[in-house]
């Protein structure tokens, strides 16, 4: 099959309509003694080593694995025919590249080093830049992972000079967070994460902004199961409005049942911490996450919260990247000096049959 005739086809259906009705294909959800499914999309190969310092970051054990699907992205060049392969059912083609087997012997190097912790299984698409979602969605589907972590668009040195902006990779990340089967991670490398398992005396420090909602509660799952490793302290930190009215509603309930939770794992571990802060104004949040930012090495924070939020209030209309939510979008800011990585989490998006 001809480039023009798969770019037709590909063009014509729509991949998403499979995904409908599926439920639970996130973090919140994993059983405590099941796989940890994640599917980590790659471009570049630092791409791959900031990943690789989450997954590690991420807990594997015995009892709970991490199974890691791993996709490099090549872009299509030339008229050769769009193409998904399986590095580990020997599949070869010439489209890809050195780079390529490079970046995916990088991940199975992580298992190799952590067997029956870590299992990694490679791929690369090699497609145009409008078809890859396609190959991202359809393989986590197939693959029942939990969470897509996406790369952010931009890239900075260790001085903070921006060295990458990609427009093909933004609108990519777009697209994938439209019609992902399961929750997405867009991760902001900074270079501030180290890998704990290589040097067991660092403790990454691991800071969750907490607003309430389905994202919040995701990226606090995922925390959680971060501080089942000693390497690891997380502090969630709470913000409630000042003139906060508590609304008797299902989004309250579910938001106190994941805070209950979580005050029994600070009663229990040394490693996590829970506070609340009352704020003003977007203004008093705005200060606080830059403080934030000036401590940790990871803040994790939900991509979507209520518009209407006290908390949140006149952010949006400064919001540059709408993908990374007000306050994703604030600490992936050219101007923040600290050298702080973020994870931007966006819960699995129920997409229920009409």
């Amino acid at each position: 099959m001809d480039i023009v005739t798969s770019c037709t086809i590909r063009s014509l259906y729509d991949y998403s309509r499979k995904y409908t009705g599926y439920q639970k294909r996130d973090i919140q959800h994993v059983a405590s003694n099941a796989e940890f499914r994640i599917l980590v999309c790659t471009h570049r190969q630092d791409d791959a080593v900031a990943a690789i310092k989450l997954l590690h970051m991420s807990s594997p054990s015995k009892e709970s694995p991490i199974g890691v699907y791993a996709l490099h992205l090549e872009e299509l060049v030339g008229k050769a025919a769009p193409l998904l392969i399986s590095h580990d059912l020997g599949q070869k083609s010439s489209s890809v590249g050195f780079r390529s087997t490079k970046v995916i012997d990088f991940f199975r190097h992580q298992g190799d080093l952590l067997p029956g912790f870590i299992r990694v299984q490679g791929y690369s698409s090699v497609s145009l830049p409008q078809f890859m979602q396609e190959d991202i969605c359809s393989l986590a589907f197939d693959k029942l992972t939990s969470i897509v972590i996406l790369p952010f668009h931009r890239k900075w040195n260790q001085q903070g000079k921006l060295i990458f902006d990609s427009k093909v990779v933004r609108t990519l990340n777009r697209s994938v967070l439209n019609t992902a089967p399961c929750s997405v991670g867009i991760l902001i490398d900074r270079q501030k994460m180290c890998n704990s398992s290589h040097v067991p005396s660092v403790v990454n420090r691991v800071a969750v902004l907490f607003l309430g909602g389905n994202d919040d509660r995701e990226a606090l799952s995922y925390s959680l199961r971060m501080a089942k490793s000693p390497g690891v302290h997380v502090s969630v930190i709470r913000l409630i409005a000042r003139d906060n009215i508590v609304e008797d509603d299902w989004e309250t309930v579910l938001n106190s049942e994941s805070l209950r939770e979580l005050r029994l794992h600070v009663s229990k571990q040394d490693n996590v911490a829970f506070t609340e802060h009352i704020v003003n104004d977007a203004s008093e949040t705005a200060l606080l996450v830059h403080q934030v930012a000036e401590v940790f090495d990871l803040i994790m924070v939900g991509r979507r919260h209520t518009e209407d939020s006290p908390l949140l209030s006149g952010l949006l209309e400064w919001t540059e990247l709408p993908e990374l939510g007000p306050l994703g979008d604030m600490l992936a800011a050219a101007d923040l000096q600290k050298p702080v990585s973020v994870l931007v989490v966006q819960q699995q998006m129920n997409k229920m049959k009409g």
